[in-house]
């Protein structure tokens, strides 16, 4: 069954005699799905660790282990989410919200949801986000988020991903 969007109506007043109404729709949200031809482990490893991270998101990233914890991602000067380690549950859910470091993503969660299925892994990750953005800037977060998840695939499977090269 799917969502029925969120209708809310807004009435604004641009003066006595005209008014107008607008619909608000739900916020989007990116969502994939990958088979890893690893177990959950490797996987839960890869998102959880900072050797994991820094070999299919970015080759730079401090991360201290543990639910709770910060973990910081630098791109480039002005692209360095801050991620809290909100919900890790060993080899099949690993959640972070973003707190800082890129506007668009403020208060945003991100999901990867790691389900075994003989001896491999399907993987769903889901952005949701916290604010509404134009569809381009979702195309291009959607986008780069498939080039990274295939990373993290190549990273699992063949030992080596393609992170962003971020330089100092």
């Amino acid at each position: 069954m799917r969502d029925a969007p969120l209708t809310i109506r807004i009435r604004t007043t641009a003066d006595s005699a005209a008014t107008a109404s607008r619909e608000l729709l739900p916020m989007k949200k990116i969502i994939h799905t990958v088979h890893i031809h690893s177990m959950p482990s490797e996987v839960f490893e890869a998102l959880t660790t900072e050797k994991g991270v820094t070999g299919w998101w970015t080759t730079e990233a401090k991360l201290e282990p543990g639910e709770g914890n910060l973990i910081k991602f630098r791109f480039m000067d002005v692209f360095s989410p801050r991620m809290r380690q909100v919900r890790l549950e060993k080899e099949s859910l690993v959640e972070w919200k973003c707190e800082g470091g890129h506007d668009n993503w403020q208060d945003n969660t991100f999901t990867f949801e790691l389900r075994e299925k003989d001896g491999e892994t399907s993987l769903k990750f889901v952005q949701i986000y916290a604010q509404e953005l134009d569809d381009d800037t979702y195309g291009t977060y959607n986008f780069n988020w498939g080039y990274y998840l295939g990373s993290l695939k190549k990273l699992c499977e063949e030992g080596k991903g393609t992170p962003f090269e971020a330089h100092s």
